[in-house]
């Protein structure tokens, strides 16, 4: 039985660190829909405007937003 269970932990552990942490664009939504609107809300939200203007406005920024932003850009560089 403890054999079992070690095994079972040790896989589901592995599955787990082989499985990268996936950070999409609902999130970027979720933390950054606000801040869209108050500073850029003029601008097509798919736009490559809108990163230059979160760019810009990046202090003003809300902390979650921020924080969405610098994990999606991580993800996306890690591939």
């Amino acid at each position: 039985m403890l054999l079992r269970s070690t095994l079972i932990l040790a896989l589901t552990a592995g599955a787990a660190l082989a499985e990268p942490v996936a950070v999409d664009r609902s999130v970027l939504k979720q933390y950054c829909t606000g801040d869209y609107l108050t500073y850029c809300g003029n601008l097509s939200p798919d736009g490559p405007e809108v990163q230059a203007c979160f760019r810009q406005n990046k202090a003003k920024l809300s902390p979650n937003c921020q924080a969405a932003i610098t994990s999606y850009v991580k993800a996306q560089r890690r591939g």
